[in-house]
């Protein structure tokens, strides 16, 4: 018995990949909109982050890093619009958008963990008054520990949206779905 190729019209769409594009597609802009906020006349950045240069502690921190984020700012404006356009690709069903998203999350995997790997040393570049401030006196440790691991449980999520993200791209109902031919009986 031969399986015909069904029109992509009668090809049922998989609701997994549809959140998982529209999540993607909010994600983009969440972070596009976040990244534009600096071209807003006054000092927008700051208010909204509630960031006073020299107050010392986490805002002092951020502050830091806001003073040099010319880089950072491209490469994620970057990514957030290739993220964009590949997740508006994987919501129309493009044949080619299905590869192209599991590379991504392939890159997001590794870029997580290595962004987690590297957190530790993070703390050793802001300035004495950043880390100060965070570090409770009664228990100096506490405060720092308390931030590494919500860093840490914030990259597991993001590790484990990857992971399953790339996993459910590669299932063969999903990819029968972008290449607009039938799942083949199983047995």
């Amino acid at each position: 018995m031969t399986h015909t190729a069904m029109p992509h019209a009668a090809m049922p769409r998989s609701a997994a990949v549809t959140v998982l594009a529209w999540g993607f597609i909010l994600f983009s802009l969440a972070v596009i909109g976040l990244l534009a906020l600096p071209l807003a006349p006054g000092e927008t950045l700051a208010a909204t982050l509630g960031v006073e240069t020299g107050s010392g502690g986490l805002t002092g921190g951020v502050a830091w890093l806001a003073e040099r984020r010319a880089g950072m700012t491209t490469l994620l404006m970057l990514g957030a619009v290739v993220t964009l356009t590949l997740s508006i690709a994987l919501l129309r069903r493009l044949s080619w958008a299905r590869r192209a998203f599991v590379a991504l999350m392939v890159a997001g995997f590794v870029g997580v963990l290595g962004g987690a790997a590297l957190t530790p040393l993070t703390f050793g570049l802001l300035p004495e008054a950043a880390t100060t401030e965070a570090v409770n006196a009664e228990d100096p440790v506490a405060g720092l520990v308390g931030m590494l691991g919500g860093l840490i449980l914030v990259a597991t999520l993001f590790t484990a949206l990857f992971a399953w993200a790339g996993w459910k791209l590669t299932t063969p109902a999903v990819r029968a779905e972008f290449e607009r031919t039938p799942v083949p009986a199983v047995g």
